[in-house]
């Protein structure tokens, strides 16, 4: 009886991956939640950078808060206009006399302001 001959070949010590799954098997967004989640996230992270930026002493971290502020703002409004084209975000129109109680409002305010 012979013995196998042992391999001088190096063993390949890298593994596939598996297959990735879903945190939470069966768990699917639809591409309207994905939009929305985004636009909440956007929205979040606008409103971050605004007060990061109205709030920073030094000159040069505040100005590039302020473009990452410009930068999210801009996506934020494209996921927005994305998803009013699909018919999926459709904020109710203001009736012009709403329009113009705030208005008359905020210019009361305004003329109380130093």
């Amino acid at each position: 009886m012979q013995t196998p001959k042992k391999s001088t070949a190096k063993k390949s010590t890298t593994k596939k991956s598996p297959t990735k799954k879903p945190a939470v098997q069966g768990f699917t967004m639809s591409d309207r939640e994905i939009m929305e989640d985004i636009l909440a996230s956007q929205k979040h992270i606008v409103g971050i950078y605004n007060t990061f930026s109205c709030e920073c002493v030094n000159q040069q971290l505040k100005s590039d808060f302020l473009s990452h502020w410009k930068n999210n703002q801009n996506l934020q409004s494209n996921v927005f206009s994305q998803m009013q084209q699909r018919g999926w975000y459709a904020p109710k129109k203001a009736q012009q006399k709403a329009v113009d109680q705030t208005k008359t409002k905020f210019q009361g305010i305004q003329q109380q302001l130093p």
